[in-house]
Protein backbone atom coordinates (compact mmCIF):
# COMPACT_ATOMS: atom_id res chain seq x y z
CA UNK A 1 0.00 0.00 0.00
CA UNK A 2 2.86 2.38 0.87
CA UNK A 3 4.46 1.84 -2.54
CA UNK A 4 1.22 2.68 -4.30
CA UNK A 5 0.82 5.92 -2.34
CA UNK A 6 4.42 6.98 -3.07
CA UNK A 7 4.02 6.36 -6.81
CA UNK A 8 0.76 8.36 -6.91
CA UNK A 9 2.27 11.26 -4.96
CA UNK A 10 5.29 11.40 -7.31
CA UNK A 11 3.02 11.26 -10.36
CA UNK A 12 0.86 14.14 -9.08
CA UNK A 13 4.01 16.20 -8.44
CA UNK A 14 5.23 15.55 -11.99
CA UNK A 15 1.81 16.46 -13.38
CA UNK A 16 1.90 19.81 -11.60
CA UNK A 17 5.50 20.54 -12.65
CA UNK A 18 4.82 19.52 -16.25
CA UNK A 19 1.68 21.65 -16.44
CA UNK A 20 3.56 24.65 -15.02
CA UNK A 21 6.45 24.28 -17.45
CA UNK A 22 4.12 23.85 -20.42
CA UNK A 23 2.09 26.91 -19.41
CA UNK A 24 5.23 29.01 -18.90
CA UNK A 25 6.74 27.99 -22.23
CA UNK A 26 3.48 28.63 -24.05
CA UNK A 27 3.18 32.04 -22.40
CA UNK A 28 6.70 33.02 -23.53
CA UNK A 29 5.91 31.96 -27.09
CA UNK A 30 2.62 33.84 -27.15
CA UNK A 31 3.98 36.94 -25.39
CA UNK A 32 7.11 37.50 -27.49
CA UNK A 33 6.10 35.74 -30.72
CA UNK A 34 8.36 34.15 -33.31
CA UNK A 35 10.28 37.42 -33.77
CA UNK A 36 11.36 37.32 -30.09
CA UNK A 37 10.07 40.82 -29.41
CA UNK A 38 7.38 42.66 -27.52
CA UNK A 39 6.28 46.16 -28.52
CA UNK A 40 4.06 48.97 -27.38
CA UNK A 41 2.61 50.01 -30.73
CA UNK A 42 2.31 53.74 -31.56
CA UNK A 43 1.94 55.92 -28.46
CA UNK A 44 1.77 59.69 -27.98
CA UNK A 45 4.12 61.12 -25.37
CA UNK A 46 4.24 64.72 -24.22
CA UNK A 47 5.46 66.90 -21.37
CA UNK A 48 5.56 70.62 -20.72
CA UNK A 49 9.05 70.21 -19.23
CA UNK A 50 12.37 69.92 -21.08
CA UNK A 51 12.68 66.13 -20.98
CA UNK A 52 10.99 62.81 -20.36
CA UNK A 53 13.38 60.66 -18.32
CA UNK A 54 13.23 57.05 -17.16
CA UNK A 55 15.73 54.66 -15.66
CA UNK A 56 16.23 51.27 -17.30
CA UNK A 57 15.06 49.52 -14.13
CA UNK A 58 11.67 51.22 -14.53
CA UNK A 59 11.05 49.45 -17.84
CA UNK A 60 9.31 46.40 -16.41
CA UNK A 61 10.82 43.11 -17.51
CA UNK A 62 14.17 44.48 -18.65
CA UNK A 63 16.14 44.62 -15.40
CA UNK A 64 18.96 42.03 -15.39
CA UNK A 65 18.58 41.11 -19.07
CA UNK A 66 22.21 41.98 -19.80
CA UNK A 67 23.40 39.00 -17.78
CA UNK A 68 20.39 36.69 -18.03
CA UNK A 69 19.96 36.72 -21.82
CA UNK A 70 22.25 37.22 -24.78
CA UNK A 71 22.23 40.81 -26.02
CA UNK A 72 18.58 41.91 -25.64
CA UNK A 73 17.88 45.05 -27.64
CA UNK A 74 15.68 48.03 -26.91
CA UNK A 75 14.48 49.89 -30.01
CA UNK A 76 12.71 53.22 -29.71
CA UNK A 77 11.47 55.44 -32.52
CA UNK A 78 10.09 58.92 -31.80
CA UNK A 79 8.71 61.30 -34.40
CA UNK A 80 7.59 64.90 -34.57
CA UNK A 81 6.87 66.26 -38.06
CA UNK A 82 7.16 69.87 -36.87
CA UNK A 83 10.52 69.88 -35.10
CA UNK A 84 13.63 67.81 -34.51
CA UNK A 85 13.68 65.65 -31.40
CA UNK A 86 16.39 63.75 -29.56
CA UNK A 87 16.44 60.40 -27.80
CA UNK A 88 19.38 59.02 -25.87
CA UNK A 89 20.54 56.46 -23.32
CA UNK A 90 23.38 57.33 -20.98
CA UNK A 91 24.88 56.44 -17.60
CA UNK A 92 22.56 57.61 -14.84
CA UNK A 93 25.17 59.77 -13.09
CA UNK A 94 26.03 61.61 -16.33
CA UNK A 95 22.39 62.14 -17.28
CA UNK A 96 21.50 63.47 -13.84
CA UNK A 97 24.49 65.82 -13.91
CA UNK A 98 23.44 67.10 -17.34
CA UNK A 99 19.83 67.65 -16.24
CA UNK A 100 20.61 69.10 -12.79
CA UNK A 101 18.24 72.00 -12.08
CA UNK A 102 16.26 71.35 -15.28
CA UNK A 103 12.48 70.92 -15.26
CA UNK A 104 11.88 67.30 -16.26
CA UNK A 105 9.18 64.63 -16.07
CA UNK A 106 10.37 61.40 -14.50
CA UNK A 107 8.74 58.18 -15.65
CA UNK A 108 8.12 56.16 -12.51
CA UNK A 109 6.60 53.10 -14.14
CA UNK A 110 6.72 52.00 -17.77
CA UNK A 111 5.14 48.82 -19.18
CA UNK A 112 5.48 47.88 -22.83
CA UNK A 113 2.51 45.53 -23.22
CA UNK A 114 -0.02 46.77 -22.38
CA UNK A 115 1.53 50.22 -22.63
CA UNK A 116 1.29 52.17 -19.41
CA UNK A 117 3.16 55.28 -18.28
CA UNK A 118 3.23 56.76 -14.79
CA UNK A 119 5.14 60.05 -14.40
CA UNK A 120 6.09 62.67 -11.86
CA UNK A 121 7.26 66.21 -12.67
CA UNK A 122 10.31 67.86 -11.15
CA UNK A 123 10.53 71.63 -11.15
CA UNK A 124 13.58 73.51 -12.40
CA UNK A 125 14.64 76.70 -14.17
CA UNK A 126 18.00 75.75 -15.73
CA UNK A 127 18.28 75.73 -19.52
CA UNK A 128 20.36 72.68 -20.58
CA UNK A 129 22.74 72.63 -23.53
CA UNK A 130 21.66 70.81 -26.68
CA UNK A 131 21.67 67.06 -25.93
CA UNK A 132 23.38 66.05 -29.17
CA UNK A 133 26.47 67.98 -28.08
CA UNK A 134 27.00 65.74 -25.03
CA UNK A 135 29.59 62.97 -25.25
CA UNK A 136 28.32 60.58 -22.58
CA UNK A 137 25.45 59.01 -24.51
CA UNK A 138 25.74 55.24 -24.93
CA UNK A 139 23.20 55.29 -27.76
CA UNK A 140 21.28 58.15 -29.33
CA UNK A 141 19.20 59.34 -32.25
CA UNK A 142 17.90 62.69 -33.47
CA UNK A 143 15.82 64.25 -36.22
CA UNK A 144 12.14 64.58 -37.04
CA UNK A 145 12.15 60.77 -36.90
CA UNK A 146 14.73 59.61 -34.38
CA UNK A 147 15.51 55.93 -33.85
CA UNK A 148 17.60 54.41 -31.10
CA UNK A 149 18.83 50.81 -30.95
CA UNK A 150 20.50 49.92 -27.69
CA UNK A 151 21.89 46.55 -26.63
CA UNK A 152 20.87 46.48 -22.98
CA UNK A 153 23.70 46.32 -20.48
CA UNK A 154 23.35 45.77 -16.76
CA UNK A 155 24.04 48.90 -14.76
CA UNK A 156 22.46 52.26 -14.02
CA UNK A 157 21.29 53.93 -17.23
CA UNK A 158 18.65 56.50 -18.06
CA UNK A 159 16.60 57.03 -21.19
CA UNK A 160 15.89 60.62 -22.22
CA UNK A 161 13.48 62.12 -24.79
CA UNK A 162 13.94 65.83 -25.53
CA UNK A 163 13.63 68.43 -28.22
CA UNK A 164 16.86 68.64 -30.19
CA UNK A 165 17.34 72.26 -29.06
CA UNK A 166 16.63 71.33 -25.41
CA UNK A 167 13.58 73.62 -25.29
CA UNK A 168 10.55 72.87 -23.16
CA UNK A 169 7.29 71.30 -24.30
CA UNK A 170 8.23 67.93 -25.79
CA UNK A 171 5.64 66.09 -27.89
CA UNK A 172 6.38 62.94 -29.89
CA UNK A 173 4.74 59.85 -31.26
CA UNK A 174 6.79 56.90 -30.10
CA UNK A 175 7.07 53.15 -30.54
CA UNK A 176 8.95 50.89 -28.15
CA UNK A 177 10.11 47.31 -28.75
CA UNK A 178 12.14 44.92 -26.64
CA UNK A 179 13.82 42.02 -28.48
CA UNK A 180 15.32 39.05 -26.63
CA UNK A 181 17.26 36.70 -28.94
CA UNK A 182 16.19 33.03 -28.98
CA UNK A 183 13.36 33.58 -26.48
CA UNK A 184 10.81 31.89 -28.74
CA UNK A 185 13.09 28.85 -29.04
CA UNK A 186 13.55 28.85 -25.25
CA UNK A 187 9.78 28.96 -24.81
CA UNK A 188 9.40 26.06 -27.25
CA UNK A 189 11.95 24.01 -25.33
CA UNK A 190 10.26 24.71 -22.01
CA UNK A 191 6.88 23.79 -23.51
CA UNK A 192 8.20 20.48 -24.85
CA UNK A 193 9.91 19.68 -21.55
CA UNK A 194 6.69 20.41 -19.72
CA UNK A 195 4.72 18.09 -22.00
CA UNK A 196 7.28 15.28 -21.51
CA UNK A 197 7.19 15.65 -17.72
CA UNK A 198 3.38 15.75 -17.79
CA UNK A 199 3.20 12.54 -19.86
CA UNK A 200 5.60 10.81 -17.46
CA UNK A 201 3.34 11.91 -14.61
CA UNK A 202 0.29 10.46 -16.37
CA UNK A 203 2.05 7.11 -16.93
CA UNK A 204 3.15 6.93 -13.29
CA UNK A 205 -0.35 7.81 -12.13
CA UNK A 206 -1.85 4.97 -14.18
CA UNK A 207 0.79 2.55 -12.87
CA UNK A 208 0.19 3.71 -9.31
CA UNK A 209 -3.56 3.27 -9.55
CA UNK A 210 -3.15 -0.26 -10.94
CA UNK A 211 -0.75 -1.36 -8.21
CA UNK A 212 -2.40 -3.88 -5.91
CA UNK A 213 -1.71 -4.07 -2.24
CA UNK A 214 0.40 -7.12 -1.36
CA UNK A 215 -1.75 -9.58 0.66
CA UNK A 216 -0.69 -9.76 4.30
CA UNK A 217 -0.24 -12.94 6.37
CA UNK A 218 -3.39 -14.75 7.47
CA UNK A 219 -3.94 -16.86 10.58
CA UNK A 220 -3.45 -20.61 9.88
CA UNK A 221 -6.33 -22.93 10.77
CA UNK A 222 -5.93 -26.43 12.14
CA UNK A 223 -4.46 -28.96 9.71
CA UNK A 224 -6.81 -31.42 8.08
CA UNK A 225 -7.14 -34.66 10.06
CA UNK A 226 -5.72 -33.14 13.22
CA UNK A 227 -8.17 -33.12 16.11
CA UNK A 228 -8.65 -29.75 17.68
CA UNK A 229 -7.35 -29.41 21.17
CA UNK A 230 -9.94 -29.08 23.89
Amino acid sequence: MAKKVIVIVISVFLLLVGAGLAAGGGALMAFFGSDNSIGSGPQHLSTQTAALVTTLDNINGSNGFGTTFNNPTLRITVTNPDREVFIGVGPKTDVERYLAGVAIENVRDFDLDPFRLSTEQRAGDTQPAAPAGQSFWTARGSGREATLDWTISDGSYELVVMNADASRSVAVDGQFALTVPHLFAIGTGVLIAGIVVFVIGVVLLVVGIQLRARPGPTAAGPAAGTPAQQ
